[in-house]
Order: C-alpha cells, then sequence, then structure tokens
C-alpha cells in the first residue's frame, strides 16, 4: 500500500472539527506442537487498510458456542489430570483468579523469582476489567532442549490456551494460544517465562497489548482504548476520538452490531506484525487494521476442526509507525476501521473488497461532502473514457489507490442517487456472498434487484459522477 495525501477536499468553511463532525484471512494458522503460527493527492489517506476478515458457517451449521471456564475445569477433572499437568493445571487456576481478583501477591506467589516481567504483566492486567480469565492445558508439549542449561533442572513447556473477556466488550471469550515454563522446584512449578516459545506460535500467539509494554487504558462511552504508559496524558483524547468514530458509523450503520470497541494504540511493532505473519501482505504502510478476536484457535481448540470459530469481538490496532495520538485526522482513520467492526457480520469471505473498503471510506469522509475529488492517472483515464472500473478481484495490487477511490464513489453515489437505506441493502445482499469467484453472477442480479441497473451501466454512471467531483 502506498501513502497519500488526503484526496476529497470540502470548502474550508465546510470543514467539521474531525474530533466530532455532526452526526448525520483469517491466514491459516499453525498448529500445536507434537508430543517427544489504511481519493490522490486531495480523497482518503491510504494510509488505512481495513483487514477485513469475516466468517461464516461452512455448512450451515451454528459455530460452536463457548461452554465457559468451569465446564473446561470440569472436563479436565474427567480426563484424570495426573502428576506434573495436575500440578501445573493448579498454577493455571491459582493465577486465573489471581488475575480476576487483581491480587498481586497470589500471581507472584507462582512465579520464579527471576521473572520480573510479571510483575508488569499483572500491573497492566489491572488496567483492565476482565468478565472472565482462565488457561487450559490442551495436551501437547513443547521440547526445547536448548532451555537446558539455563533452568538447569526439569521444565515442562505446555501449550496453553488463554480464554478471556473483556468486561462489556467481548460477547465471547477470546481465545489466544500461549505457552509458559515451569521449571520443577523441589515440589512446585513456578512460572520461569510466558515467552520461550513465542517465535514458534501461531498468529495471535501471545500478542494483547498488555504482553509486553507498561499500558494504561481507559473507557468511554462506547470504547476502552489501551494505549503505551507513555501516552497517558494522550488517553483521554485518544477516548474521546475513539467515542466519535463510534457515533459516526453508528449514523450510517445502525443496526447489524454491537458499538462497543477496543482500541489498541501500543507502539509495539511487533504487536501489529503479528496479524501478518502469514499473510501476504505485510504492515510497512498500514496505519490501521481492525481484526477480529475469536473464540478458537485452529488446531489447538479440540473440535476446532468441525465448525468455523465465533468472533467474540473485533480490535482496531494502531500502526506505530504512523499514529499520532495528537493528530486531528485520527477520528477519519477510526471511523474507517470501526465501519469494518459494524459491517463484519455483513461481510462474507467472497464479498467484494471494494465494497467493504468503499463503503469504510464513504463513512470516514461522506461528512466533507460536498466534496471534490482529484483522480490519480489510471482513474481520470477510466473517467476520459467513460467507465470506472469496479475492481472485482486482486484489489490490494499497485492500483489500489484507484480500487480505493472507485469504491469510495461507488457508495457516494449509490447513497446520493438511491439513499442510505438502499446503500446498505447493496452492502448486506452484495456482502453475503461466500465465494470470491461468484462476485461477478452474484453483483448482476444485485445491481438489477436492488438498483435497477447493470455493472456496466453503474461504471458509466460512476464516470460521470466522478467527472462532476473531479477537481
Amino acid at each position: 500500500m502506498t501513502t497519500q495525501q488526503p484526496p476529497i477536499t470540502p470548502a474550508p468553511e465546510d470543514q467539521p472539527d474531525p474530533v466530532d463532525p455532526p452526526p448525520d484471512a483469517r491466514a491459516s494458522l499453525a498448529k500445536p506442537p507434537h508430543r517427544p503460527g489504511r481519493l490522490a493527492a486531495a480523497v482518503v489517506l491510504l494510509l488505512v487498510a481495513g483487514l477485513v476478515v469475516a466468517v461464516s458457517t461452512r455448512d450451515g451449521s451454528k459455530p460452536a458456542e463457548d461452554t465457559g471456564g468451569a465446564a473446561r475445569g470440569a472436563s479436565a477433572a474427567a480426563g484424570g489430570l495426573t502428576g506434573k499437568d495436575a500440578a501445573i493445571q493448579e498454577v493455571l487456576d491459582r493465577r486465573a483468579e489471581a488475575v480476576l481478583d487483581r491480587d498481586r501477591t497470589a500471581l507472584l506467589a507462582d512465579v520464579d523469582p527471576r521473572n520480573n516481567a510479571q510483575e508488569q504483566l499483572f500491573d497492566n492486567l489491572s488496567q483492565v476489567d476482565f468478565e472472565s480469565w482462565e488457561y487450559e492445558l490442551i495436551g501437547e508439549d513443547y521440547h526445547r532442549p536448548d532451555l537446558a542449561e539455563e533452568y538447569d533442572r526439569p521444565y515442562h513447556l505446555p501449550a496453553i490456551l488463554l480464554h478471556y473477556a473483556i468486561e462489556g466488550f467481548d460477547r465471547a471469550e477470546v481465545a489466544r494460544p500461549q505457552v509458559l515454563t515451569f521449571p520443577k522446584t523441589g515440589k512446585r512449578w513456578p512460572i520461569a517465562s510466558d515467552s520461550d516459545a513465542d517465535d514458534q506460535l501461531p498468529e495471535t500467539g501471545h500478542a494483547d497489548p498488555w504482553d509486553r509494554r507498561a499500558v494504561v487504558a481507559k473507557k468511554g462511552t462506547s470504547v476502552l482504548v489501551i494505549a503505551d504508559a507513555e501516552d497517558k496524558n494522550q488517553l483521554g483524547r485518544l477516548v474521546r476520538v475513539g467515542d466519535s468514530a463510534v457515533r459516526r458509523v453508528a449514523g450510517l450503520w445502525p443496526d447489524g452490531w454491537r458499538p462497543r470497541v477496543v482500541i489498541v494504540a501500543v507502539p509495539d511493532q511487533r504487536l501489529v506484525e503479528t496479524y501478518f505473519r502469514t499473510s501476504d501482505r505485510t504492515s510497512e504502510n498500514v496505519a490501521a487494521i481492525a481484526v477480529p478476536a475469536f473464540d478458537t484457535v485452529p488446531g489447538w481448540t479440540e473440535g476446532g476442526a468441525k465448525h468455523e470459530p465465533l468472533v467474540a469481538r473485533s480490535r482496531v490496532i494502531l500502526n506505530p509507525r504512523y499514529f499520532d495520538a495528537t493528530d486531528r485526522g485520527n477520528a477519519d482513520l477510526l471511523t474507517h476501521e470501526v465501519t469494518h467492526v459494524a459491517t463484519r457480520s455483513r461481510t462474507f469471505p467472497g464479498a467484494p473488497t471494494r465494497l467493504a473498503e468503499g463503503a469504510a471510506e464513504f463513512t470516514a469522509y461522506r461528512y466533507l461532502q460536498p466534496f471534490t475529488v482529484r483522480l490519480p492517472k489510471e482513474l481520470a483515464r477510466q473517467v476520459a473514457a467513460g467507465s470506472v472500473d469496479l475492481a472485482t478481484y486482486d484489489f490490494y495490487n499497485p492500483a489500489v489507490t484507484c480500487h480505493y477511490i472507485a469504491g469510495f464513489l461507488a457508495c457516494a453515489y449509490i447513497n446520493e442517487s438511491y439513499g442510505s437505506a438502499t446503500l446498505r441493502k447493496v452492502y448486506r445482499v452484495l456482502g453475503r456472498n461466500l465465494r470470491e469467484v461468484n462476485i461477478p453472477q452474484v453483483q448482476r442480479k444485485v445491481f438489477r434487484r436492488v438498483l435497477d441497473t447493470t455493472p456496466p451501466q453503474l461504471s458509466r454512471d460512476l464516470a460521470d459522477y466522478a467527472q462532476a467531483h473531479a477537481r
């Protein structure tokens, strides 16, 4: 993705305060170990590139419901854990209780004295209100012979699923893969490290904002912002900008989602890179991404192969390379990403990317109307020829700037010509496309039924619309 100047520009006197404008792949994840993973120089900053990930059941079956920690604990007991597994599960149960009770002494009692990082972790976790927090041993082990000299005693590296839910934000528990190191100390198994096997974990493994740096957190009306402790003085502004973004999105997308969003603004590039670990894209020029938080981890969760994961909630992750807590443009950036959160339940795997990105761009910048657009050369050529190309495949290629602007124009045109209810209907119907290969035929049906037009005619109408708004 390339960085561009804002392409949509209103008359100066029409520019509202962006802090509060007027209302109006999933990639495959690594498996656990075996025994012995953001229109051109004048509409939208293409810093924003929402990572749209949607899920649906393959066969129409209902996703597996989270059964909660009590059921997991009962299952573990029924499984008859013995020896070190039983002892380690007891440590994990006490650790989970200490997190929920915010009991520093209890948590540190099961930590190796040399593991100072756990004190910071406890302080970080104490910033967030958790509805649940529990650990599940999944019966697989990591083997790292290179650690033998470091610990000089028997040690255990079990694969663990951490299940947690942030109170008021997660509708189900989020699952995170993790590996803890337990060196045997007498009859005890204290926690010596939580990062010895991080490089071998699948995506999202040990990659929550509280895992590495000192953080602060603050709730607003609709958002929970988790930010770096060094940005504590900016936390209030981040919350206000976040709440504003949610209100703006709800003005166009009033239903189909719960307007409660977790925003992560931690300058840890490793956290951002986690979501690109096995993807063909990189985070180099992405200012923010909206990512889902799942209740299962493929290959780790029992029965995970039989059910699609449930999206427990989404997170908006801000890229520290571009995000500036004092930048007034953050409201637009966040509005784009929150739109992805709002439309996630309507966005199936085969939904056209230009629809998802175009809707997000229009939602973020529609307050600038009447707008003008500086067209990049390729799009200007298409407009001159009388037909705007609506990319069906390969959206994020070198012509991505044209694709974003064309997607924006398509949504702006439909909204202006047919109304916002029709725009939402187009999204709702076309967004439920299951397979990308079916986009052309599904698009023809939707455009004829909802807009009473055809794709070629819409492309010609978009060229006229773009010409009318071009600088």
